[in-house]
């Protein structure tokens, strides 16, 4: 089995790269990661400490070049390993993937859709059209992160249902402890708020840092942390420092216990944009049993079952989601009801357990991860 990823940064695909390669490995299915740049490579320890052999490509980022580079490694790699069966975490690219994988004899390929198609972006969505068309007679299924997904996937690039399917991210369980619960708030102790996801433009962390500054003028004491690294991060140090928080809100960077920082927050905040296509923090919050506030955009408002589970806000709005922090602080039994009502859902349809069982099925190792299900 090879599975294809951009790079083993501590994101959302190389992060469910890891928990396939968890349950897989369990249940007697050999993994072997293709990484196409070597860096960031903030999980690797985490790979290596489940000793799941990786090749690291380092493809060129420019040329066309790149391309049939690309599906010659990709054709060695199958060569090499005698690979039945390939998953491609980036799509788009993954047109090429497929091409070396099929000449190298892989019988089953399928790729991961993350997120919502923009087509806003003219001749470069245009571009990333084609490279699905030329994807599609190679590919067996495209596997979409959540319904809104596989909304945008049949709508933007021509995709036929059958084409597609769903496959929820899911989370180990186990990694979240709910045993130490959180004292009650006083007034010398910080309400804690946390946002974990990548500092990119798809995200939308400056709306929670203006939100912050609100809830300090209002004489809040709050304390706001942010875990990730990316590209905008310049920008939201700046802001950080222009609205004078810096007493208030932490950029922690990468962190490889985002179990233990989610399970000690008082709030889980999620606020990003309509790109998100589901949002794996999301879901780990909701495994930890802490309160979400998160934008209301297509994959939280499905995440979430409409706000049953979490308290929506309108995207880039600031003072909603002020207000929202202001009402789960006032409110913390209903907010906690949420919280334990989310939890059951995430145990329930995010396990990593089932991620890793679906998966299985739209690649064709449905007999082994059944097996492997009636014997843990």
């Amino acid at each position: 089995m090879l599975i294809v990823v951009s790079s083993l940064a501590a994101e959302g695909t190389p992060r469910m790269a890891l928990v396939l390669c968890r349950y897989w490995l369990s249940w007697g299915i050999r993994p072997v990661l293709v990484i196409l740049h070597a860096a960031p490579a903030d999980l690797a320890p985490d790979f290596d400490a489940l000793a799941v052999e990786g090749i690291v490509l380092d493809i060129p980022k420019k040329g066309y070049a790149r391309y049939l580079i690309l599906a010659a490694h990709i054709f060695g790699a199958a060569r090499r390993y005698r690979a039945t069966r390939l998953l491609s975490m980036p799509f788009g690219w993954h047109a090429f993937i497929a091409l070396g994988a099929r000449l190298g004899g892989v019988r089953h390929v399928v790729a991961h859709v993350g997120n919502y198609p923009d087509a806003s972006r003219g001749s470069a969505f245009a571009k990333f059209q084609l490279l699905v068309q030329l994807g599609r007679p190679l590919t067996d299924r495209l596997v979409c992160c959540s319904r809104y997904v596989q909304e945008g996937t049949i709508k933007y690039f021509g995709i036929r249902e059958r084409e597609t399917a769903v496959v929820y991210n899911g989370v180990p369980a186990e990694d979240f402890s709910t045993d130490a619960m959180q004292s009650p708030t006083t007034p010398d102790k910080p309400f804690t708020i946390g946002m974990v996801a990548r500092l990119e433009k798809h995200k939308d962390q400056a709306t929670l840092i203006r939100a912050a500054k609100i809830l300090k003028e209002r004489g809040r004491n709050i304390h706001v942390e942010i875990v990730g690294e990316g590209s905008q991060r310049g920008m939201l140090e700046q802001l950080i420092a222009s609205e004078g928080l810096s007493d208030t809100v932490s950029l922690l960077g990468v962190r490889r216990d985002v179990p233990a920082i989610i399970t000690e927050l008082d709030l889980f905040v999620f606020s990003t944009t309509p790109d998100e296509g589901f949002g794996i923090a999301l879901v780990e919050a909701m495994i930890a049993g802490v309160p979400i506030v998160a934008s209301d955009v297509g994959a939280c408002r499905e995440v979430l079952s409409g706000g049953t589970h979490g308290i929506l806000v309108p995207p880039a709005d600031a003072i909603a989601l002020a207000d929202a922090i202001d009402f789960v602080r006032a409110e913390p039994k209903t907010a906690s009801l949420w919280a334990d009502r989310a939890r059951e859902k995430a145990l329930r349809e995010y396990s990593g357990e089932a991620m890793a069982r679906e998966y299985g099925k739209v690649l064709g190792l449905s007999f082994l991860a059944h097996s492997a299900r009636q014997t843990t």
